[in-house]
């Protein structure tokens, strides 16, 4: 793919994106941020997966078919037997796309690590000192 055309796509993505957040994610509420990065990550990598022929999925698109069907899986399992898809696995998809973009992968690590904070452990109590044991009484003949 020509710089020119990941630039084309990247800057069209960001307005798409934009547009979507009053639009398709509005009528289900706000979504997680894990939601919209998989979404962006099953969008840009239609690129390499149109050698098929497909009509590659706006954003929009994809945010809809998850609504219908319920899964990102079954997203990417839909958009791979239309041939729009390479990667062998949804996994593979967001690997691909927070390579592209560390700053994704660092801000949901870091929402994650806010949500994750345990509380403090209570302090251990020291246990008490066994009392000392009675002497023996030493026994007659010994």
């Amino acid at each position: 793919m020509s710089k020119q055309t990941r630039t084309f796509r990247i800057i069209v993505f960001a307005v798409i994106l934009a547009l979507t957040q009053s639009s398709a994610w509005a009528q289900t509420g706000q979504p997680a941020p894990s939601d919209k990065k998989v979404a962006q990550a099953l969008f840009e990598a239609q690129g390499k997966g149109t050698a098929s022929g497909a009509q590659p999925m706006t954003l929009e698109q994809i945010v809809a078919m998850k609504s219908r069907q319920g899964g990102w899986g079954q997203v990417f399992k839909d958009m791979k037997s239309k041939g729009l898809l390479t990667q062998k696995n949804l996994g593979q998809v967001v690997s691909d796309f927070e390579r592209r973009h560390p700053e994704t992968a660092r801000a949901d690590k870091a929402d994650k690590s806010a949500k994750a904070e345990k509380p403090d452990k209570p302090e251990k109590l020291e246990k008490p000192e066994k009392p000392d044991k009675p002497a023996k009484p030493e026994r007659p003949g010994r």
